[in-house]
């Protein structure tokens, strides 16, 4: 059925963060809100997930409701008892949640690493395509994002710095602040650095190529490294890595974006990342503000600071929360006493992808 009156999915969906330990996570997941199990370094909370669990490492890679009346159940159980009231005209993935949302802190670098594109995904349908974008929501003093290549390096220099130290000064460097927005296509080369905490939207795959992992800088554990599927996947063609690079101000962002099926707006609000597989937008009201919401489109909201109340859902949410406003619900977003900004994640409908 069309979402709207009659839905049995018509209020907020709270969904419990999974908690994903990692070598070079920490602790500031608990100033967004998040419970961190004592002792643990913990990289990533999985806020919107329903992953194969034949797809990731992750132990049961799907979140669960946390409270009202859909409370324990997966949000493929959910998909599976009212689909269009949950997600509208946005297109499901053989049943599953067409978008893949988490927060990371790095303590640490984390790999240089390339997520495969669709013509390698083509050619082996055992991985995922995964393109995505990254919030920054703190950074230390200096911090500086890889993100693609530099001008001038070739498939072969690559190919002979892969798996090595030389590999790093490679990678395209730019200052990680707090607020702006860099999106990340399927095969470009990037790496998290230490400090920084950002918002991660994705397409819902977790096939990773990793090309270094800064084994003896940190003295970790060695851990596979996929030279040869990562070469096959890394873009050098200087209009995506111009795409990667869009949103620090490299060259034109709506016609660097349009290279890789996306636009992007580094600081603006309003949508700031618009590709065929999920919409990003930026979200703003002063204290005592209001925002109202039609039925329709099914949205992703995670406050990035402030408090934020939602009509039908008993609890506020401050910097790391996050909800799932379904089709079938309308309603108003309101801020608190003081203002609030928030990401608001759309999917566009499978004939606009």
């Amino acid at each position: 059925m069309a979402a709207g009156a009659g839905s049995s999915v018509d209020t907020p969906l709270h969904l419990r963060p999974l908690l994903v330990p990692k070598p070079w996570g920490g602790r500031r997941l608990e100033r967004f809100g998040k419970d961190l199990p004592a002792g643990a370094m913990i990289g990533e909370s999985w806020e919107v997930a329903d992953l194969d669990p034949s797809a990731t490492s992750v132990e049961d890679p799907v979140s669960r409701v946390a409270s009202g009346p859909h409370a324990g159940r997966t949000l493929q159980e959910v998909i599976a008892t009212d689909r269009d009231g949950l997600l509208g005209d946005a297109p499901d993935l053989d049943g599953r949640f067409p978008l893949l949302v988490k927060l990371l802190d790095a303590r640490e670098h984390l790999s240089v690493q390339v997520h495969p594109p669709a013509d390698y995904v083509a050619d082996h349908p055992e991985v995922s395509h995964k393109t995505e974008s990254w919030v920054v929501l703190d950074a230390e003093p200096g911090a500086e994002l890889m993100i693609g290549v530099a001008s001038g390096v070739t498939t072969g220099s690559l190919a002979s710095a892969v798996g090595t130290p030389a590999l790093v000064p490679m990678l395209r460097r730019v200052p990680a602040v707090p607020g702006e927005v860099h999106h990340l296509p399927a095969g470009t080369i990037h790496a998290l650095p230490a400090g920084v905490m950002v918002a991660e939207v994705q397409t819902p795959g977790d096939t990773t190529f990793r090309v270094y992992d800064w084994v003896d800088k940190y003295g970790r554990t060695p851990r596979a490294l996929h030279l040869r599927e990562a070469l096959r996947s890394i873009e050098l063609g200087w209009e995506h890595n111009l795409a990667a690079a869009s949103s620090f101000g490299a060259g034109s962002p709506g016609r660097a974006g349009a290279a890789a099926g996306g636009r992007v707006k580094r600081r603006a609000r309003g949508t700031v990342v618009d590709t065929p597989h999920y919409r990003i937008a930026r979200r703003h009201l002063d204290a005592a503000g209001t925002r109202s919401v039609d039925r329709g489109t099914m949205r992703i909201v995670l406050v990035l600071d402030g408090v934020l109340q939602a009509d039908a859902f008993d609890h506020a949410l401050g910097p790391g929360g996050t909800i799932v406003l379904p089709a079938a619900w309308h309603g108003c977003l309101r801020a608190a006493d003081e203002s609030v900004t928030w990401l608001e994640l759309t999917v566009p409908p499978k004939g606009n992808r």
